[in-house]
């Protein structure tokens, strides 16, 4: 009976190792359905960063319907390699969502005004990037703190199967992992993200911790060997999120 059971377990966690590989090279195939977001890191003055949350408040809270889940993101760890303050990102159901992104003006509103007033005179724009998630959960989004890591995957079959390899171990009690896809805006040689949710900075470093005493980071450099590389990283917490 013992080995029964044993064998149960090995085939359901090759069933979810399976899937999960499925999942990731599905994801490849991209189509209109796939969840599609767009980052704009930005630099906010500080002097008027208090007028500009009120602002970006009233004119969300003014939308009759609101086709994004919105985040606005402090940085608060960074390298030289990060030169922004705040990242505010729009995460929609489906690359149809931005069929007309950039093509029309400010919305027709007070709010709207005031807002895209207040974004000039405050915001200096330092990157653009829209990116498509491959492993990824709205519900993350809960989470207040992410880390997140720019890497450079040169082989995607061989990582692929080694991130899928290292999820399958994983329990997410401290947090979540995430991968999307960099399509176009990256900075030079990021070809996608690894993102770390956690409730805060702390359960963040509790899981870290975790994470590399139960073997897994080790077992995941092994498996992927060269087939990718870090390029740079940050930290930042959600201060700000809408729908």
């Amino acid at each position: 009976m013992a080995i029964f059971k044993h064998n149960l377990k090995s085939i359901y966690k090759m069933k979810k190792f399976i899937l999960l590989i499925l999942v990731f090279f599905a994801s490849l195939n991209l189509n209109a359905q796939t969840p599609t977001w767009v980052c704009m890191n930005v630099t906010v003055d500080q002097s008027g960063q208090a007028d500009f949350v009120e602002s970006l408040d009233n004119f969300m809270e003014s939308l009759e319907q609101n086709p994004y889940t919105v985040t606005l993101n402090e940085v608060q760890f960074g390298s030289s390699d990060v030169d922004f303050s705040h990242q505010l990102c729009f995460l929609g159901q489906s690359a149809e969502s931005f069929a007309s992104w950039g093509i029309s003006g400010p919305p027709p509103s007070v709010e709207g005004v005031l807002f895209f007033s207040a974004f000039q005179d405050y915001v200096e724009v330092e990157q653009i990037v829209l990116g498509q998630p491959m492993i990824f959960d709205p519900s993350n989004l809960d989470s207040d703190f992410a880390a997140v890591f720019a890497i450079n995957v040169s082989d995607v079959q061989k990582f692929g199967s080694a991130f899928g390899k290292m999820m399958n171990s994983l329990d997410f009690d401290d947090g979540s992992f995430e991968l999307h896809d960099a399509v176009l805006g990256a900075e030079k040689d990021v070809t996608h993200y690894w993102v770390a949710r956690s409730a805060n900075v702390s359960t963040f470093l509790n899981g870290r911790s975790d994470f590399i005493n139960s073997g897994a980071a080790g077992q995941l450099i092994s498996d992927a060997g060269d087939s990718f590389e870090f390029v740079f990283g940050f930290g930042a917490r959600i201060i700000k999120r809408y729908n």
